[in-house]
């Protein structure tokens, strides 16, 4: 809401009294309207100047009324306008339209529902991977946090339609439901699966039951943080080395590789050849871990004699350069 919508209620009274104090001059005292108006003014704002005519004893009283409850309602009205400029309530205003008008302009982002500590986590991770994408949560605390890190946001119910499709939930290219509450997260995917039937949801599950229930309202993927932290805790304690060659890889370290995804369209490089005939490694250095084929169907041990066709998927291992070698062999 415009924050000068606040001085409208003082503003219309004003205007009201000034349009009584013409019309009281011009029947009280049967002044011409111009000289009505001229009355009102030096009287309203307090100019001081002497009366356009001699005033009977009704018009002094008329005068002295306009005087007060006109004055009054003018000092009321930018008592406001100036508590709204020093409250900053004007600057306030005019970044939530410049962040309305940025979220409106979003094309395949990434909606985050919930801003708790798996959203947190979330947005990190997005950040870090320059990574197009807004967070939609309640708080008040969630715009002091986001807002000086450029992040846009959305303090509103995730679970309502109006929110979501503030958030452009139309034109995005997947939605996390990621709120503390698994009834929360149920309602946000029912909700984004009704108003995007093509969105990719990811939701979070902190009860075993709740993953049927949000595959069932429309959940592409459901996520259990404490039975993935439970099996995470587990490798770390059996298989330490390969725990530690996973977090490299997927996590950062000393040596920049990162897992990736890159689908084959149908005017790429390697379309219709073999992996020995694409020489993937040799011409980007990246390394083919798997394809996922058309059909959803996992070649998880690709040979040099696996075949890449349109519609494919590529799964990869390698640096952030050789991952953009990569994509441009693949376009």
């Amino acid at each position: 809401m415009n924050p000068f919508r606040r001085v409208l209620p003082a503003t219309f009274l004003l205007v009201l009294i000034a349009v009584i104090g013409v019309v009281g001059y011009e029947v009280i005292e049967g002044w011409p309207w111009l000289d009505s108006v001229y009355m009102v003014v030096i009287t309203l704002f307090t100019i001081g100047f002497g009366e356009v005519r001699p005033l009977s004893p009704v018009g002094r009283f008329f005068t002295m009324a306009l005087a007060v409850l006109g004055v009054g309602t003018a000092v009321y009205a930018a008592g406001q306008a100036v508590e709204v400029i020093v409250e900053g309530e004007l600057s306030g205003y005019q970044k939530r339209r410049k962040m309305a008008r940025r979220i409106s302009n979003m094309r395949n982002h990434y909606i985050i529902c919930g801003f708790g500590r798996v959203g947190h986590q979330v947005a990190e991770a997005f950040r870090a991977a320059n990574v197009q994408f807004l967070v939609v949560d309640p708080k008040p605390e969630t715009a002091t946090e986001l807002e000086p890190l450029g992040v846009s946001y959305i303090l509103g119910d995730a679970t309502s339609n109006e929110a979501l499709e503030e958030a452009g939930i139309h034109h995005a290219k997947a939605l996390i439901a990621c709120s503390d509450s698994d009834v929360s997260n149920v309602y946000i995917t029912l909700s984004a699966r009704a108003l995007n039937p093509n969105l990719y949801i990811v939701a979070r599950a902190g009860l075993r039951d709740t993953e049927k229930k949000l595959a069932i309202a429309g959940a592409n993927r459901v996520i259990s943080p404490y039975f993935m932290a439970g099996m995470r805790m587990a490798a770390l304690a059996t298989r330490p080395v390969t725990s530690d060659f996973l977090d490299l890889v997927t996590h950062g370290g000393q040596v920049e590789f990162n897992l990736h995804e890159i689908p084959v369209g149908p005017a790429s490089r390697v379309c219709a050849k073999t992996l020995a005939e694409a020489d993937i490694r040799r011409h980007s250095g990246a390394m083919v871990l798997a394809i996922r084929k058309k059909d959803g169907v996992f070649d998880l041990q690709p040979r040099a004699e696996s075949r890449v066709d349109e519609g494919d998927i590529l799964v990869v291992i390698g640096t952030g350069d050789q991952i953009k070698l990569l994509e441009q062999m693949v376009k």
